[in-house]
């Protein structure tokens, strides 16, 4: 990617993005990586330039639309530098630039906005950063336009483990000789079973999945309707089962990530009472590593919220032992 960065394709890429939800078929992102580690940054990874180009592109859509965040900028950004097949952009750049939130979103005042921009800015200097694409329903109708995305990433990056990135937080240095990639499938569609993870296994990527437990357990014929009721991204639905088996997400777990993601989809200040954290968090932990053999490699809240000491549902994942948080701008390693 050239160095200047034109303001008028960034609000229509970014413009594309929302319009298309697409971060149900494939948004690239940079994460930043908290806290720091204890020793140096990768100077292999490092870029002073990466940084700089976040920055325009949040000053380009903080500007434009008041209701963006970092999570927007990130995906413009990784949209413009490593996706394969960049986002249809048209010629009108509508006033909505901001990605698709939850209900009951609460966008945070723009010094708080700009803060964290600056502390992701700050982790992408200094090689604090991991590339991931986020994957929802990825059904068989598109393999073809996943599987060019895939070989793509796979051109250019190395895999990433769970290992990895705890590797990474103990020591500030990559295992991998290239920059890593996560390609990361949320909700439990059996479509990941279907189409992803033959092509996964073509390109020797590792897959984070992240599965609300109990969509695995709602009878078929009722599948659809339980995605309705909780917010999953629906692209296409099949004759019989939208959500994988709990064999099948054994089967996954011999060669890539498993992750806790509630068991319905939930938010995390939706889950305040005993009872919500049991639901929630507490018995999709113990299903999940009963199944899989081991806990969670990381967990991500519907919304992508960072961690809070201060929330129920975020206290009963750092009980559990789960080491990694996903949110939407950052991979934190939680307290041990």
């Amino acid at each position: 990617m050239s160095d200047a960065l034109d303001p008028g394709e960034v609000r229509r890429v970014a413009a594309a993005i929302a319009a298309e939800d697409e971060e149900r078929a494939g948004v690239a992102m940079f994460l930043g990586l908290q806290p720091p580690p204890p020793r140096r940054d990768d100077p292999a990874h490092a870029d002073v330039d990466l940084g700089r180009r976040l920055g325009v592109v949040w000053d380009v859509l903080a500007a434009a639309d008041p209701d963006v965040t970092v999570q927007d900028a990130l995906a413009v950004l990784a949209d413009l530098e490593f996706r394969p097949v960049r986002a249809r952009a048209g010629s009108e750049v509508p006033d909505r630039l901001a990605a698709w939130r939850p209900e009951g979103w609460r966008t945070p005042p723009r010094a708080e906005r700009d803060a964290g921009a600056a502390r992701v800015r700050d982790a992408l200097v200094g090689g604090r950063l991991l590339r991931v694409v986020n994957y929802h329903d990825t059904p068989l109708s598109r393999q073809e336009e996943f599987r060019v995305e895939l070989q793509g990433y796979a051109a250019r990056f190395d895999p990433v483990s769970a290992a990895d990135v705890l590797d990474f937080f103990a020591t500030g240095r990559w295992r991998t000789g290239r920059p890593g990639i996560v390609p990361a499938f949320f909700d439990g569609f059996a479509s990941a079973v279907r189409c992803a993870a033959p092509l996964l296994a073509e390109t020797g990527l590792t897959g984070w999945f992240y599965p609300p437990t109990e969509f695995l357990d709602v009878r078929p014929g009722d599948q659809q309707e339980f995605a309705r009721a909780h917010d999953y991204g629906v692209l296409e639905h099949p004759g019989d089962r939208l959500a994988m088996t709990w064999d099948e997400l054994a089967r996954l777990a011999e060669d890539h990530e498993v992750c806790g993601h509630t068991a319905t989809h939930a938010a995390s200040p939706d889950v305040v009472s005993d009872d919500d954290v049991e639901r929630q968090v507490r018995e999709p932990v113990r299903r999940l590593t009963e199944v899989c053999g081991r806990t969670p490699a990381a967990w991500a809240w519907l919304g992508g919220t960072p961690y809070d000491p201060g929330a129920p549902g975020d206290r009963a994942v750092l009980a559990a032992g789960i080491p990694l948080l996903t949110s939407n701008a950052t991979l934190e390693r939680l307290p041990s």
